[in-house]
């Protein structure tokens, strides 16, 4: 009997002093996985910010050029529509109210085109601090937009004096 208990206690005292040991390393380990994360997540955040300053770079520069661009188009799109008056100017009568009523129509349509312009450029300005993705998608599909509208006024200002009807 006693060395049942003998053993006994002999081997309470070796898994005793075994799960403390466990206990240490474990902690130690705790410890060390808590500092990687942290180091981590430092990282993760400063990657995130340097790749969210590279969007924004490339969003400014992007609408910069599509701004330079638009506002080309809206310039010859005037020049177009100025020379139209003037030929506007050489007809007679009824053709001319006519006419002068058309391009009327038109110059307002170029003059929208001229705000919506400015409206989403004030947008993305207002915008540019906290570019995402989703702001860059709304800003293709206006860009898309905006070039099919002024290809269809370029397009109506090129046709205005002709005579579709057959």
């Amino acid at each position: 009997m006693k060395k049942v208990k003998f053993l006994t206690i002999v081997g309470l005292m070796i898994s005793a002093t075994f799960l403390n040991s466990c206990g240490k390393n474990s902690k130690e380990h705790t410890e060390e996985a808590k500092e990687n994360i942290k180091e981590a997540n430092t990282e993760l955040n400063e990657a995130a910010k340097d790749a969210s300053e590279e969007v924004k770079v490339k969003a400014t520069a992007d609408w910069q050029k599509f701004k330079q661009e638009s506002e080309a188009d809206i310039a010859n799109l005037d020049k177009q529509a100025n020379e139209l008056k003037i030929k506007i100017e050489k007809q007679t009568g009824k053709e001319k109210a006519r006419l002068n009523i058309e391009y009327v129509k038109l110059n307002q349509k170029i003059v929208l085109q001229k705000e919506k312009l400015v409206q989403q450029n004030a947008e993305f300005e207002a915008e540019v601090s906290k570019v995402n993705d989703s702001i860059t998608a709304k800003n293709e599909a206006f860009k898309r937009e905006f070039k099919h509208d002024s290809k269809e006024l370029s397009t109506s200002l090129k046709d205005f004096l002709k005579d579709n009807v057959k």
